[in-house]
């Protein structure tokens, strides 16, 4: 089977490659090497920010001015400067300029600078991130101990200070230290998402999804499930997604993850449902669950993903649970035969694409948009993928796996989320 995303991202970046070049590139042809190598030296190099400075603006930019001592501005100085384009805007024509500006930032901040005294945080070096896993991950009786425990240690510590016992109070505060620390958490974050999916990063996912703070809800009447499948594509970790058939009557041509409505007279349990459903909807896979036992075969149920009801009876009216599977098959080779009465397609995507920024887009009072895919996926799909990564994925995957930091080819491909922001306007 092709996969879809990568002859997606091939098609896109050829795009994106073609439409950013400028007039001035086709211009300039005629031009002699030197002037083109000129060009990329100066991108290339340590890089300070481009003057914003013009003369000229519109009426509704008159507020932006811009003043500068005389000296450096005596070619000028009888006329009124302004700044026209945002760093962002600016970027679109000299990517390589923020780009090494950003990197520039990061050695100040992170290499020495006063961030890296408090990157390490408790949980995770992301101040969000943290916060956020001690709110949902901890009682108040428990953060409330470990707040005592913090104090005590800091008395004591300062006792051995002021009775210059300091051996001892190195060794004391030797597992507080923040290499210590980062070599610790490292252990623990053993999910990469550049390799192929091994026994303890599926344990991992599973027990992060154990942990997930249960949610107080509601009853509903209409219930769903949907599986957040995890497989292989040529040893690549990978999402298995639906496009529904045109002829259906709830959300036609959209992206959805398999699944269905729960039969409450012959379903158990919302495994059951689930699997139940992708087998209609998706042939040629090769697994099997035993209702009576539970037992399974060619896959493994790792978890529900915990999600508020509220919010998921908002977007689609049915409270829809989550349910995370493992495949074992490699899907490289396989033939699967989508339902067309359902399903018009079945594709993959990489499971870091969705760690990466520019492949969500967000407006408010929506859910979140991906754009990292062959297709736009948004609504129900697109709130429980987010969710997925930001507190599975993200919490336990190796820094390696991420792709936090924007490269050169994020900032080039922008474009594509601002296309992508536009069509959701219109």
């Amino acid at each position: 089977m092709t996969h879809s995303y990568l002859s997606s991202s091939i098609n896109t970046r050829c795009y994106l490659s073609s439409s950013s070049s400028t007039d001035d590139d086709f211009e300039d042809e005629g031009n002699d090497d030197d002037q083109r190598n000129n060009r990329t030296t100066t991108a290339a190099s340590e890089i300070t920010q481009q003057s914003a400075a013009v003369t000229n603006v519109d009426e509704e930019r008159e507020h932006q001015r811009i003043w500068r001592p005389d000296n450096n501005n005596s070619i000028i100085q009888d006329k009124n400067l302004y700044w026209r384009d945002n760093v962002i805007e600016n970027a679109h024509s000299h990517s390589h300029n923020l780009v090494s500006l950003l990197d520039r930032i990061e050695k100040q901040e992170l290499d020495g600078g006063r961030m890296r005294a408090r990157q390490n945080g408790v949980l995770h070096e992301d101040p969000a991130v943290d916060m956020r896993l001690l709110i949902e991950q901890y009682t108040a009786n428990s953060l409330a101990s470990a707040l005592r425990d913090r104090e005590e240690m800091l008395q004591i510590a300062s006792q051995m200070a002021a009775e210059n016992n300091f051996e001892i109070l190195k060794e004391f505060l030797h597992d507080c230290h923040p290499d210590v620390v980062l070599r610790r958490r490292q252990r623990l974050r053993q999910l990469c998402l550049n390799e192929p999916f091994n026994s303890a990063s599926l344990e991992i996912i599973r027990k992060g999804l154990m942990r997930m703070p249960r949610q107080v809800t509601m009853a509903h009447s209409k219930r769903a499930g949907v599986v957040i499948a995890l497989v292989h594509v040529d040893g690549v970790p990978s999402l298995l997604l639906e496009k529904r058939s045109k002829s259906l009557r709830a959300h036609p041509d959209e992206v959805c993850l398999p699944g269905g409505m729960v039969c409450m007279k012959g379903d158990r349990t919302i495994v059951e449902t689930c699997l139940r459903e992708m087998k209609e909807e998706i042939g040629g896979f090769d697994f099997g669950y035993h209702r009576e036992t539970g037992v399974t075969h060619g896959m493994s149920v790792l978890g529900t993903l915990r999600c508020n009801w509220g919010e998921v009876h908002h977007l689609v009216g049915v409270a829809v649970t989550p349910v995370v599977c493992f495949f074992n098959q490699d899907l490289a080779e396989v033939d699967l035969m989508p339902n067309a009465d359902e399903v018009a397609e079945v594709f993959t995507i990489p499971l870091a694409s969705l760690l990466v920024k520019k492949n969500w887009v967000y407006k408010d009072d929506h859910a979140p948009i991906f754009v990292g895919g062959p297709y736009a996926i948004w609504g129900l799909t697109g709130y429980i993928l987010e969710k997925f990564w930001k507190d599975i994925l993200v919490p336990f995957s190796s820094r390696h796996s991420s792709k936090f930091h924007p490269t050169a080819s994020d900032i080039s491909s922008s474009n594509h989320s601002d296309l992508a922001q536009d069509e959701v306007d219109d």
